[in-house]
């Protein structure tokens, strides 16, 4: 990291952050050419799992090269000015990558979809098995992380 004085040291931070995150930009490579959305996504600690439709082009480029980059931004803010050179924002965000996997056991998909629903405030539920079967849940093994942060007093 270029500014070591915004990196995030604290393993604790990065989880927390990991963990109050709603939406996770997921980088992907399609060719020569760069492919990013924003998604939803739930955090179990260890890996992330993210919702999908069962095709389109995010599937057709993950199952050609599984190697993502993520950011998460749980906390931004910005601070104008009365210069315009002077604006600025305060954050904290999580960078990581890692190598995404189609997640085809029926109960690991239930417990993905519990994880997604309580990173949201949901409690998650039963799920029928002919919805599980029609339903596509990806994890994103997580290989790196890193945190960096402007703004904050520890950082």
């Amino acid at each position: 990291m270029r500014r070591q004085e915004r990196e995030i040291a604290d393993h604790q931070l990065i989880e927390w952050l990991l963990r109050k995150g709603q939406v996770l930009y997921l980088a992907m490579c399609d060719g020569e050419q760069p492919y990013v959305l924003p998604l939803s996504y739930g955090y179990d600690g260890q890996n992330l799992y993210i919702h999908s439709a069962l095709e389109g082009r995010k599937l057709q480029v993950l199952r050609r090269n599984p190697r993502v980059c993520f950011v998460v931004e749980p906390q931004r803010e910005l601070i104008a000015s009365q210069t315009p050179c002077n604006w600025s924002f305060r954050y904290r965000s999580v960078i990581g990558e890692g190598t995404v996997a189609i997640v085809e056991d029926l109960a690991e998909r239930a417990a993905a979809l519990h994880i997604l629903m309580r990173q949201h405030g949901g409690v998650g539920g039963d799920y029928d098995s002919a919805v599980l079967a029609r339903t596509m849940v990806l994890k994103v093994e997580i290989t790196s992380l890193s945190g960096k942060q402007a703004g904050y007093s520890d950082g």
